[in-house]
C-alpha cells in the first residue's frame, strides 16, 4: 500500500502513520479519524482481531480492512470463497468496520487482495472530500427507515444508474463526481454513499441522514458507509427550497464533459467557483435557482445541479438538455 500512502502525501500532504495491533489512535471530535488494517482474511479472522476492530470502532474511528485471501496453486480462487459474499458484509455489520471489496489477482503473492488505488479512492472518499463532521446514529427506527425507503427507490436508484452509464454523467471518474439526494416528509433524506459508482449504484449505496447542524457542521446518518461529500450543500438546498417553495423530492449534482466547460448554456454557469463540502455552498445553490428561475444551472468549473420531483423528471432532461451535448 506505500503507492497509496505516497499519492495521498503529495496530492494532499496527509502522511500516515503507523499503528501497532492493539493500540488506539488518538481522535478528535471534529475530525474523521481513519485506520487502514491488514492484510487479513476476513473469513478466517480470530477473536483477537475482532476484538481489536471493534474497540477501534467503539473509539469513533472508522476502520477499512485490506483482505488477503489465499488463491490456489493454479491461481484461483480457492473453494468457499464464495461465502465472502455474504459472511464479510455480515461481519463488517458486526464489527463497524469496512472491507474494501478485492478485486485484484496477486499471482506472486497467491492472495486475491486490494490494489493501491483502491485505498487512496477510500481515504480520499471518507477523510478529505469530507468536510462535515459524520454523527452515525444506530436507532433500530432509523435502521428500518433506512431499508424501507431503500426499498421504496430501488427502482429510481436503477433507472438514475442507467443515465449515468448511456450519458456519462460524470467528468473524472463515476464514483468520485456527483451526488443524489432523496428528500422525504419530516426532515428526512436518502442521500448517495462517498466513493459510489453512480453508473453501477443500487439502493444498497445510499444512507439515511435525519438531519444536521450548520453551525456544529455536523450530519447524522445511519448507513455502511459515509453520505456523499456534497451532503451539506443538498440539505441545505433542500431546506431551503422547502421553505421558499416546494421541497423538491429529488436533487441530482452530476458532471459532464461537455457542459461542464463546453459552449453550451453559458448563461446558466455561476459567476465564480463554489467549493463543494459546506452548508454555505448550498446557500448559493439556492440564490443561483432563485435568480434564474429554473431548474438547473451550472457550477463554475465542476458541474450541473438539477432539482425535480422524480427521477422521470430527471429523465427527460438529460434527454432534452444533456443528450445533445454528447
Amino acid at each position: 500500500m506505500l503507492p497509496a500512502f505516497r499519492a495521498l502525501r503529495g496530492d494532499y500532504g496527509l502522511v500516515a502513520e503507523p499503528l501497532l495491533f492493539g493500540e488506539l489512535p488518538a481522535t478528535r471530535p471534529d475530525l474523521v479519524t481513519y485506520a487502514i488494517y491488514g492484510p487479513t482474511n476476513p473469513l478466517e479472522m480470530g477473536e483477537e482481531e475482532r476484538d481489536y476492530l471493534s474497540s477501534l470502532a467503539i473509539a469513533g474511528v472508522r476502520t477499512n480492512i485490506i483482505s488477503a485471501y489465499p488463491l490456489t496453486a493454479a491461481g484461483t480462487d480457492q473453494p468457499g470463497y464464495e461465502r465472502a459474499r455474504t459472511d464479510v458484509p455480515r461481519l463488517c455489520d458486526e464489527l463497524d468496520i469496512n472491507a474494501i471489496y478485492p478485486d485484484a489477482i496477486d499471482r506472486a503473492r497467491g492472495i486475491r487482495t486490494n490494489t493501491w488505488h483502491d485505498v487512496y479512492v477510500n481515504v480520499v472518499g471518507e477523510t478529505i472530500r469530507v468536510k462535515y463532521h459524520p454523527v452515525e446514529s444506530r436507532d433500530p427506527a432509523d435502521l428500518a427507515a433506512l431499508e424501507r425507503l431503500r426499498a421504496e427507490h430501488a427502482e429510481d436508484i436503477a433507472e438514475l444508474a442507467r443515465l449515468h452509464r448511456e450519458y456519462n454523467l460524470w467528468q473524472r471518474k463515476p464514483y468520485t463526481d456527483g451526488a443524489i439526494l432523496f428528500s422525504h416528509e419530516g426532515r428526512t433524506w436518502l442521500a448517495s454513499q462517498t466513493v459510489t459508482d453512480k453508473t453501477l449504484m443500487t439502493a444498497e449505496d445510499f444512507d439515511l441522514i435525519t438531519s444536521f447542524d450548520e453551525g456544529r457542521r455536523s450530519v447524522t446518518y445511519t448507513g455502511p458507509r459515509l453520505p456523499t461529500s456534497d451532503a451539506p450543500e443538498l440539505l441545505m438546498l433542500s431546506t431551503l427550497l422547502s421553505r421558499h417553495a416546494r421541497r423538491p423530492r429529488l436533487i441530482v449534482h452530476f458532471h459532464h464533459r461537455e457542459l461542464t466547460r463546453g459552449p453550451r448554456y453559458r448563461e446558466l454557469v455561476t459567476d465564480s467557483t463554489i467549493e463543494g463540502g459546506h452548508f454555505s455552498a448550498g446557500r448559493r445553490y439556492f440564490a443561483e435557482l432563485r435568480f434564474r428561475g429554473g431548474d438547473w444551472f451550472i457550477i463554475r468549473e465542476h458541474g450541473m445541479v438539477w432539482v425535480g420531483d422524480s427521477v422521470a423528471d430527471f429523465a427527460d432532461y438529460v434527454q432534452r438538455v444533456v443528450a445533445g451535448a454528447s
